[in-house]
């Protein structure tokens, strides 16, 4: 309306005038609410328990040199997670009060030289979540280890357990890791670690429920269980698990296949150095009664702005075929989240075992009987 208009219509402008009242008024209740809701949250939040969510991950890329088999010449390449994995996860806790937490962690990995993910699953590296309490222990359920693979882990002293270019642990891998042995994430699995019991003993078992397949309910079924024990420099530990699996088509005729993983592991710490051993054996009720036994020494000693990391590892399966492996390598630290590192490896085949490096070339993870590879890889590795 113009000035013209409301001269000659005084009323028509205050008929029009008054919807913005009304909205005012409207507003104003609005605010009003608005103040009062806030009032409230801010009260909620309180008394709400204090949770927390972190994003963490691992990124490593190397540059690797070797020869994986015989007739084929050297070759260099770039890899991803020569020192660990490269991966992404996010880990969250809440305090429910009077002790009690609720946890969860998802986790993914990826190859930094492709950006690729790891896995045919989006949390490939593992998905839980469950309870703890400081005095009754934690309850975790979803995608995970099972409580030898901790066993396992614990004995290998390496500035970073498991990594990838160790001779040692590719060998001891080829009987332990993936759903039969030590390794490998379970599906469907529940898993109760306890607190520190006594003088430094803890428990954990775990159980998983398989493929869930109504036709055969016992197939990827597995249990497992482990004691370890901690006090000052020395640590021990016992890890046993139970698989069973179906045989596939090939054997449908046959029960389902049972294997059983042991370990037995310490560790030694000599004024911040540490030392590191396990023996393991691993049988199955398959009709070619296969069996590996190995037994792995290593060490992780302080040097200079970095870590020596040596090992050696000697493996026996069912056929005489025997392999030995041998590690050394080198972490220098740029920071306590950033390091260099460099590792020389090599496997010994005996004339009936295959053993390759699974865990640098994948498509050599068997060799030709007798040849013995070796390898070379330097890289960075960040954390964040």
């Amino acid at each position: 309306m113009t000035a013209q208009q409301y001269k000659k219509n005084p009323a028509a402008s205050a008929r029009q005038r008054r919807p913005w009242r009304s909205l005012a008024r409207h507003g104003r209740v609005l605010c009003a609410m608005a103040l009062g809701a806030a009032g409230l949250t801010q009260n909620a939040r309180a008394v709400e328990a204090p949770s927390s969510v972190t994003l963490y991950g691992i990124v490593d890329a190397a540059l690797q040199y070797g020869k994986f088999d015989k007739g084929v010449g050297a070759s260099a390449a770039l890899a991803s997670g020569n020192l660990q994995a490269s991966r992404l996860g996010f880990r969250g806790s809440e305090d429910l009060g009077a002790g009690y937490r609720a946890n969860f962690q998802l986790e993914t990995g990826f190859s930094i030289d492709t950006g690729v993910g790891g896995g045919t699953t989006l949390f490939n590296r593992g998905a839980a979540v469950g309870l703890s309490s400081a005095d009754y222990g934690s309850i975790d359920v979803g995608s995970l280890y099972l409580p030898i693979y901790w066993v396992f882990l614990g004995s290998d002293v390496a500035t970073y357990g498991l990594a990838n270019p160790s001779a040692i642990m590719s060998l001891e891998h080829s009987s332990t890791l993936g759903k039969s042995g030590t390794g490998g994430f379970y599906s469907n699995a529940i898993r109760y670690r306890t607190p520190v019991l006594f003088n430094g003993l803890t428990s954990e078992i775990g159980y998983s429920f398989g493929a869930e397949d109504s036709s055969n309910l016992s197939n990827g079924r597995n249990i497992g269980m482990n004691l370890q024990y901690a006090r000052g420099p020395v640590t021990l530990g016992y890890g046993v698990n139970r698989h069973r699996y179906d045989p596939g088509t090939a054997a449908a005729s046959l029960p389902n296949i049972s294997q059983l993983t042991q370990v037995v592991a310490a560790t030694f710490n000599v004024g911040g150095n540490m030392l590191g051993a396990n023996y393991l054996y691993s049988k199955r009720t398959d009709p070619g009664a296969w069996f590996s036994s190995a037994v792995m020494l290593n060490a992780r000693i302080a040097t200079g702005p970095g870590d020596i990391n040596l090992g050696v590892s000697r493996r026996a399966q069912q056929g005489d075929a025997r392999a030995t492996a041998y590690s050394a390598g080198y972490v220098y630290f740029l920071s306590k989240r950033t390091q260099l590192y460099g590792y020389a490896t090599r496997i010994v085949n005996n004339g009936r075992s295959t053993q390759g490096f699974g865990l640098l070339s994948p498509a050599s993870a068997t060799v030709t009987p007798g040849f013995d590879p070796w390898a070379v890889t330097a890289g960075l590795r960040t954390s964040f």
